[in-house]
């Protein structure tokens, strides 16, 4: 198979868009594979529909049976979706203290509120990290893609 340059998915983790630097070629060890031609061309059609190059196609599947982290976009959705929480909470909470700093009172039940609300935002974080930071439980998930493969 021909290697293709570098395209990064955006619904994908990829280190060099977090460091904005290109991996050294040196670092990287080439996979050779060898694909039947219907093979081929399912792979290939599955690769273009999502845009991938065949080589970021791949990559992912070889990163995901080795448990490396690959955040898809639901994921970075509801990820967005809770920060953009937690910020919204962040300047509610900024709010009442400016008030408190005005009248010298704070209103418990609103602070409340806000506080619980918070809690609750970051408890829905730390639940869905946890899920895709659990290093032990992707890397038995690929080995599982590898079993279930040898098993049909």
């Amino acid at each position: 198979m021909t290697q293709h340059s570098k395209k990064a998915s955006p619904d994908f983790f990829d280190e060099s868009s977090i460091t904005g630097e290109e991996a050294d070629p040196k670092e990287y060890k080439i996979v050779s594979l060898r694909l039947r031609e219907a093979e081929y061309l399912a792979f290939s059609g599955q690769a273009a529909t999502l845009g991938l190059s065949h080589n970021m196609a791949l990559r992912i599947a070889a990163r995901r049976i080795a448990g490396f982290l690959e955040i898809d976009s639901e994921t970075r959705t509801v990820l967005q979706d809770i920060l953009r929480e937690i910020g919204e909470l962040s300047r509610n909470i900024a709010q009442l203290k400016l008030a408190c700093a005005k009248t010298g009172t704070v209103d418990m039940n609103d602070f409340a509120r806000q506080r619980a609300a918070f809690g609750r935002e970051f408890a829905h974080l730390d639940a869905r990290l946890s899920m895709i930071l659990n290093v032990s439980r992707r890397r038995r998930d690929g080995r599982n893609i590898l079993q279930e493969a040898m098993d049909a």
